[in-house]
C-alpha cells in the first residue's frame, strides 16, 4: 500500500478537457471515493492513475516514487471494472491466478496466493467453476480477488457495483469495506451513487465538470457543502434565494418568505449585500401547524417559512412531503415517523428550520 498523490493532472480529449488540473493526496491505506455524475472525469482520473491513459500536465506519485509515464504492467495497480471482465474460457482459480502468471510466479506460491485471495472472499468453496455458473455478485467478489492477488499497492474499483441488483448492492458495500478493513490495502473507488460514498468512504472527492468540487470525509461533505452543486449532488437539499444582510455568525438572509438564520460559518467569503443560496436538507425541517402559536421554542418565528402541501408520499419508514412556499419555492422535507400523518395536500403548514441545518453558499453563476 502507497501514498497517492496526484499534482496538476489534466487530460484532454481533443476540445474537451476531461480532468481539469486535478491535486489530491489519498492516504496510505485508505478508502478513497471519486464521485460525480456522468462525464464529470472520475473515470478518465482513474484510468490515469492505473496508466492506461497519460495525463497532458501534472504527475502521478506513489509514495516518493514518479509514476507518470510508468506502463500499466509496471505500477503494480490491481483493476477491478464495471462489467467483471472475466475470462469465460477459464475456471475462477485460473481467472484469479492470471496476474501471478504473468509475473511468473512459482506455481506453489500461485496455489497458495489464489487459495488466499478467493477465502478472502469467500469464494474458496467456487474455484473450480467457470464465471458463467456465477451470480453477478459472486463474479465481482472474484474479480475483486484477481485484484487482490497480485498483493498490489493500490487497488482501482470501476463503478464495480452497477451491474448488481438493490440487495446485492448493499451485501457487496459490507464486503469491499470488509476487505479493505483486512488488508489495510490503498483503494479507489469510482461511483455515481452517492449513499455508496456516503456510507462506505473514508473520504470522498466530489468532482464536477473535470475538476474537484469538494475534498473530505463523507459527514463534513453532507453537512457543510463547498457549494450548492454539491449540496444538490450529495443527497437531496432545498434552495432558498436571499441576499445577505449580516455577515458575522449568526448570518441573517432576506429572502422572499422571511428572514433566514445560519450558524455555519461560510466556506466562502461573503459580504452583506451579496445574492445567496441557503441550503437546507429535508430531513432538517419540521412542520407545525399554521394557526399554533409559535411559543418560545419558536424563538420569536426565527426560520419559519409558510406554504401549502403539494403532495406526500408513503415509503414505509418514512413520509416526503413536497411543500410549495408562499412564494412559489418548492420545498421537500422527510418525516421519520409516518404512522403520524402531518398534513395532506392541500393543507396550510408552517416549516421550521434550527440555524444550525442552514447552510449559506454563494449564488451559482
Amino acid at each position: 500500500m502507497v501514498i497517492l498523490t496526484l499534482r496538476g493532472i489534466t487530460r484532454k480529449f481533443g476540445d474537451v478537457t476531461a480532468v481539469d488540473d486535478v491535486s489530491l493526496e489519498i492516504a496510505r491505506g485508505e478508502l478513497f471515493f471519486l464521485l460525480g455524475p456522468s462525464g464529470c472525469g472520475k473515470t478518465t482520473l482513474l484510468r490515469l492513475i492505473a496508466g492506461f491513459y497519460a495525463p497532458d500536465a501534472g504527475s502521478i506519485l506513489f509514495d516518493d516514487h514518479d509514476v507518470t509515464r510508468t506502463p500499466p504492467h509496471r505500477r503494480n495497480t490491481g483493476m477491478v471494472f464495471q462489467n467483471y471482465a472475466l475470462w469465460p474460457h477459464m475456471s475462477v482459480r485460473e481467472n484469479v491466478a492470471y496476474g501471478l502468471v504473468l509475473r511468473k510466479i512459482p506455481s506453489s506460491e500461485q496455489n497458495d496466493r489464489v487459495s488466499e485471495a478467493l477465502g478472502m472472499v469467500r469464494m474458496d468453496r467456487y474455484g473450480e467453476r467457470s464465471p458463467n455458473q456465477l451470480s453477478g455478485g459472486q463474479q465481482q467478489r472474484v474479480a475483486l480477488a484477481r485484484a487482490l492477488v497480485i498483493r498490489p499497492d493500490v487497488v482501482l474499483l470501476d463503478e464495480p457495483l452497477s451491474n448488481l441488483d438493490a440487495r446485492l448492492r448493499l451485501e457487496m458495500r459490507d464486503e469491499i469495506r470488509r476487505i479493505h478493513d483486512e488488508t489495510g490495502t490503498t483503494m479507489i473507488y469510482v461511483t455515481h451513487d452517492q449513499k455508496e460514498a456516503l456510507s462506505m468512504a473514508d473520504r470522498v472527492a466530489v468532482m464536477d465538470m473535470g475538476a474537484v468540487a469538494q475534498t473530505g470525509e463523507p459527514r463534513s461533505i453532507y453537512d457543510r457543502p463547498a457549494n450548492a452543486f454539491v449540496a444538490d449532488f450529495i443527497g437531496e437539499t432545498n434552495f432558498v434565494t436571499g441576499r445577505l444582510t449580516r455577515s458575522e455568525l449568526p448570518l441573517a438572509v432576506e429572502t422572499a418568505v422571511g428572514v433566514l438564520h445560519s450558524t455555519v460559518e461560510p466556506v466562502e467569503d461573503l459580504a452583506p449585500g451579496d445574492e445567496v443560496v441557503c441550503s437546507v436538507r429535508p430531513e432538517a425541517i419540521r412542520v407545525s401547524d399554521p394557526d399554533a402559536d409559535a411559543g418560545e421554542d419558536e424563538n420569536e418565528d426565527e426560520n419559519v417559512m409558510a406554504g401549502v402541501v403539494r403532495q406526500t408520499v408513503y415509503l414505509g419508514d418514512h413520509e416526503q412531503y413536497s411543500v410549495r412556499l408562499d412564494d412559489g419555492t418548492p420545498m421537500k422535507l422527510v418525516d421519520h415517523r409516518p404512522g403520524r400523518r402531518l398534513a395532506g395536500p392541500g393543507a396550510p403548514v408552517r416549516l421550521k428550520c434550527d440555524a444550525s441545518q442552514v447552510v449559506v453558499l454563494g449564488k451559482p453563476g
